[in-house]
């Protein structure tokens, strides 16, 4: 192939380089661009994230995303044309935005790993932490027998949300959850028991994390979410988080797991608050 160059996208250059990670997975509906574009920039723009692009010829052939948390990073926006696949575009873009984490000082870098990456992430020197699932929901609100909690929607983020979030993940994303409130999500709460986070992405309605003390608080946030027209969630499948999720709300297995990894120092959250995680970027 021509040679190719990586860096990060100009304003002006956001837009395509969206469509060319939409294309990379096959997606060729573009609803609702200028939406997802505003989400980037404004990423940009606090510090969040810091995007790579591929260009050949001034044509964007891959892309991909560093998002960052004080001293945690994850990677994630991966994709590459299917054209020009198998030439080693994907893993100068991955050996970039590790440079990048290793120049701010990142000192844990996390991701996704699909089957065919997990091995390629290993010899990086990545390591496995869990695996997680993507499942359908279903359209309708299941009926559950269950004593009914107080659920609010609000609009800011209370003391006792932040330090819930920052114990099950080990680390702090207030930034990045706030930045989301500004740009139209709506977080669900049972007071201090628990929190959903609700967005609307490229037309679909995204719910995740979910970070609750027990499941029934689980439960209810996400029956609310479906009435909101949440479509799926990513659930972890580690040993501390048992429940029956799955024949009590009726969900259908989307897809292969995805391991999540890490590189660096390992972090210490409370898995077991853990029920859904928001995204990840398949590798």
């Amino acid at each position: 192939m021509k040679p190719y160059i990586i860096r990060e996208p100009k304003k002006d250059e956001i837009l395509r380089t969206i469509k060319v990670f939409l294309s990379a997975f096959g997606r060729t509906s573009y609803n609702q661009l200028e939406e997802e574009k505003k989400v980037w920039l404004s990423l940009i723009k606090e510090n969040i994230a810091r995007f790579l692009i591929a260009l050949t010829d001034d044509k964007i052939i891959g892309a991909g995303g560093l998002f960052l948390y004080q001293e945690v990073a994850s990677i994630g926006y991966m994709g590459v044309l299917s054209e020009y696949r198998s030439q080693g575009v994907g893993t100068a873009i991955f050996n970039n935005l590790m440079q990048i984490g290793l120049n701010l000082g990142i000192k844990t870098t996390i991701l996704f790993a699909s089957k065919l990456g997990e091995p390629i992430y290993k010899k990086y020197g990545f390591q496995g932490s869990y695996y997680a699932d993507m499942y359908f929901l279903p359209k309708v609100v299941p009926k559950i027998d269950m004593k009914e909690k107080e659920l609010k929607e609000i609009n800011f983020l209370p003391d006792w949300l932040v330090n819930l979030d920052r114990e099950a993940m080990g680390f702090n994303r207030t930034k990045y959850l706030k930045t989301r409130l500004v740009l139209g999500a709506k977080i669900l709460i049972v007071e201090n028991e628990g929190y959903a986070l609700v967005s609307k992405i490229l037309s679909q309605v995204r719910l995740g994390p979910i970070i609750a003390k027990n499941m029934d608080t689980a439960i209810h946030l996400i029956k609310r979410s479906i009435s909101l027209g949440a479509e799926h969630l990513i659930i972890p499948t580690h040993p501390l988080l048992q429940n029956n999720l799955f024949s009590l709300l009726q969900l259908t297995k989307r897809g292969e797991p995805n391991l999540k990894m890490f590189y660096g120092q390992e972090i210490s959250g409370k898995l077991q608050y853990l029920y859904a995680i928001g995204t990840y970027g398949k590798g």
